[in-house]
């Protein structure tokens, strides 16, 4: 190490700033390099945990340590307002923004994107793509006056500075977030699809499941009758319609295995665990359940006491739909540890 010391302070002076300068660029591309996938890395596993909630109305996302949820698809039986509610870990909450109906909440580069309809001022309803703020503030509508058949049928997937949705025709379309370049992208017929990878995975409403480029190009159809439907890497899981039981099919091999053997109605991947509700058919209780992305592993984490249930997971809670208690007509959104412990109902809404 002495020898080469020495060897660096014989050298002219031109050739030590040159070495200098070339030691500090190689060390700026390692430090991009580093940022950049991390910022890559966050962006994926941002964008492939939204992909659950989605699956389940998107009613629910995390920012931070603090969860953003809709109640405006249930009946609380209360005079809470609907809208997007603020949750803190210590479950209060406060109402960001008032709608009659918000569905597909993501959360994308700190803002938040979501589907509304809202009554006007000629007591007309209006669809629209709004972006804000967690707080609230700076809301923007990207898309006014969106023609949709039913919100019901619509979803919201964010990829690449890209929002895409169905318009009325159920066909999709996509726009940038800025609202910029409008457009739409595939001439059929989608029930549902989720924006991964670089594709849009979609059923048709011919019971088709395909798979396209986002710029709408190299179409391929990959198998026919799957309904409800998650990807992830080279896997679609996906509900079969026979008897409700989750299934796997690998995309490359074409393998088809089942997963999980029991009647369910909605399922939500995040991370390496795989968290569903099942039915009261077969014999079997009515729960929510996690277990190993291979099936394996189960484990029981609450209780149900209706079908009509969306899971959505944010950190270490689920957040999920059931009936309140001791009422056969009114639904609330609830929270559970993912390890089945500290139930509650979430405060408010």
């Amino acid at each position: 190490m002495k020898e080469k010391k020495e060897k660096f302070k014989e050298l002219e002076p031109d050739k030590k700033r040159f070495i200098v300068i070339i030691f500090a660029i190689v060390l700026i591309l390692l430090f991009i390099t580093v940022i950049t996938s991390i910022f890559l890395t966050s962006e994926n596993n941002n964008s492939e945990k939204t992909l659950g909630n989605l699956n389940n109305k998107g009613f629910a996302t995390k920012k931070g340590n603090k969860v953003y949820i809709t109640n405006s698809f249930i009946n609380t039986g209360k005079d809470a307002k609907k809208g997007i509610y603020e949750v803190s870990s210590d479950n209060k909450t406060k109402l960001i923004c008032e709608y009659e109906y918000v569905k597909s909440i993501n959360e994308y580069k700190g803002y938040l994107y979501y589907i509304a309809v809202s009554r006007n001022e000629n007591d007309n309803y209006t669809n629209q793509i709004v972006k804000m703020k967690p707080n609230g503030s700076k809301k923007t509508v990207v898309v006014d006056n969106l023609e949709m058949q039913s919100i019901g049928d619509d979803s919201l997937n964010i990829s690449d500075n890209w929002i895409y949705y169905l318009n009325d025709e159920y066909k999709i379309e996509k726009v940038k977030t800025n609202g910029e370049k409008r457009q739409q992208i595939a001439d059929e017929e989608i029930s549902y699809f989720q924006v991964t990878d670089g594709y849009i995975y979609y059923t048709t409403r011919d019971n088709e499941f395909k798979r396209m480029k986002k710029d709408g190009s190299k179409i391929q159809e990959i198998q026919k009758g799957i309904d409800t439907f998650q990807v992830k890497s080279n896997n679609v899981y996906y509900l079969s319609n026979s008897n409700s039981h989750l299934m796997k099919l690998n995309l490359k091999s074409n393998e088809e295995i089942e997963i999980i053997g029991k009647s369910i109605v909605k399922f939500n991947i995040y991370g390496s665990k795989i968290y569903y509700a099942t039915s009261e058919t077969e014999g079997q209780e009515q729960a929510i359940y996690k277990a190993n992305i291979d099936g394996k592993k189960e484990q029981k984490i609450t209780d149900l006491k209706s079908e009509n249930n969306n899971i959505c997971i944010a950190g270490d809670w689920i957040y999920y739909t059931d009936e309140i208690e001791n009422s056969p007509f009114y639904y609330t959104v609830y929270r559970i540890r993912t390890n089945g412990k500290d139930k509650q109902a979430i405060n408010d809404i």
